[in-house]
């Protein structure tokens, strides 16, 4: 591969590998935090490159070979943690950022973090070589999907409030700037949850090779197989727009979806499909999974959605088929229980133990400082985030026409302010606008300033 199709030189991927540490709670937004996240996002799309490309994925030998995938477990936590507690007391404080910029790139790497572990743990050896941090790693795609279908069963309550919060009497006088923020955390959460469903589908891929404790909390203390019964009834990766249009959220965009193409499986609910594959008919798991009837019930119901459009794309779920008509009228066997020194995954507990009664503390300084910049500070911060992103670069990737940033038809038209971001169509800029805006803005308060500039 020529050097014009690289984001980063194998020199540049073994220093930024190598530099990767793990911060504190405290430490986000800091200017050492965000030359970290700048590595994060390049060696990000560095990964995607070389996976996209099918050649050799040096990102993923380097990241395994210096064993620095704890590294990546630690700052996911820490950040979902800042995310939870830290961004919660904000919008409690009433904050009132002058620019938003600051917070949301820290919403923004936690997802960076996520989809580079997605794009790793597609290959088996990066599963097997977490250590504990693979329970970690269960416990927070735990957090993230149930916290999606909490949201989607509680449809009417989310559309009252729309908080991130669990305190129902979170005040609505929020500035418009913290609006938007809780809508692009939303948004990135649920860009986070479909490809955790493909980090789950993985790791059940390895359970043969993994830790006891990995299967064991899995099946007993989570019970991933109703969790994933609960993905395939609602199905939340499909909407049915009010004016008939289908959608389907593919590669984290919503996609208009064509009548004749509705009845093809999307990948994400593929990943679903084998994951329960794997936790139902394993040996490994059926010698660990207890059965009860509430259990048994819940999972029986899986039978009305394997109808023939689906073993037809998906021909071996003809076995899961005849294993739940087998086991809708049969006493499954008794799990031998067995003693079972267990693992515990110890990242998040220990920083909220270490954080207790402090989250206001942290919050209060932050917001003095790393998440109230200074004009000059915010474009700056805006300019490395550009230069990182590379946007150039990125578009020499793509060999076919660029795609709208939210339903994925072909485009034509640019954001007119900023000349990054490419859509079909208006109606799609405004509703891509809340998410677009924090670059935007950035981009061209960049522009104006170096006109005024180079005009002096």
């Amino acid at each position: 591969m020529s050097d014009d199709q690289i984001v980063l030189l194998s020199t540049e991927v073994d220093a930024f590998i190598e530099a990767l540490e793990s911060f504190e709670l405290e430490d986000i937004g800091k200017p050492r935090w965000q030359t970290q996240h700048e590595y994060i996002e390049k060696l990000n799309m560095q990964a995607i490159l070389e996976a996209s490309r099918n050649i050799h994925e040096y990102v993923r030998d380097v990241i395994v070979n210096n064993d620095k995938l704890p590294i990546l477990v630690s700052q996911l936590i820490t950040t979902e943690i800042w995310r939870e507690r830290i961004f919660r007391e904000l919008v409690a404080m009433k904050f009132e950022p002058q620019v938003t910029f600051s917070i949301y790139i820290i919403f923004y790497h936690e997802a960076s973090l996520v989809n580079l572990l997605e794009t790793l743990m597609y290959h088996e050896d990066v599963c097997t070589a977490f250590d504990d941090q693979i329970l970690d790693l269960v416990d927070y795609s735990y957090r993230i999907l149930t916290e999606i279908i909490r949201k989607i069963k509680h449809e009417e309550q989310r559309t009252r409030h729309k908080q991130i919060t669990n305190n129902e009497n979170v005040s609505n006088e929020n500035s418009e700037n913290i609006k938007e923020l809780l809508t692009q955390e939303e948004t990135l959460r649920f860009d986070m949850g479909m490809k955790m469903l493909s980090i789950v589908r993985y790791i059940c891929d390895c359970l043969q090779k993994l830790p006891m404790s990995v299967t064991t909390r899995l099946l007993d203390n989570f019970d991933f197989i109703l969790l994933l019964v609960d993905f395939i009834e609602v199905k939340p990766w499909e909407k049915l727009l009010s004016d008939g249009t289908f959608t389907r959220h593919i590669d984290g965009k919503w996609q208009k979806i064509s009548h004749e193409d509705r009845y093809l499986m999307p990948k994400i609910e593929g990943q679903v499909w084998l994951a329960l594959y794997q936790l139902l008919l394993s040996p490994h798991c059926l010698q660990k999974y207890e059965y009860t009837d509430y259990n048994k019930n819940r999972i029986t119901k899986l039978r009305a959605h394997l109808n023939e459009v689906v073993l037809d794309q998906m021909p071996h779920l003809i076995q899961m088929q005849r294993f739940l008509e087998q086991l809708s009228f049969m006493e499954p066997p008794a799990v031998k229980k067995q003693l079972v020194l267990e693992q515990v995954a110890e990242l998040y507990d220990r920083i909220i133990r270490k954080y207790k009664n402090q989250w206001r503390d942290v919050a209060e300084k932050q917001a003095k400082t790393v998440l109230n910049p200074t004009k000059a500070e915010a474009q700056q911060q805006a300019a490395r985030w550009a230069n990182t992103m590379n946007f150039d670069v990125l578009e020499t990737f793509i060999n076919e026409a660029p795609k709208c940033a939210m339903c994925g038809e072909q485009a034509t038209k640019r954001c007119s302010r900023c000349q990054r971001e490419w859509y079909c169509r208006r109606e799609c800029q405004v509703k891509h606008w809340s998410k677009h805006k924090p670059m935007c803005e950035m981009l061209v308060e960049m522009a104006k300033d170096e006109k005024s500039n180079n005009s002096k």
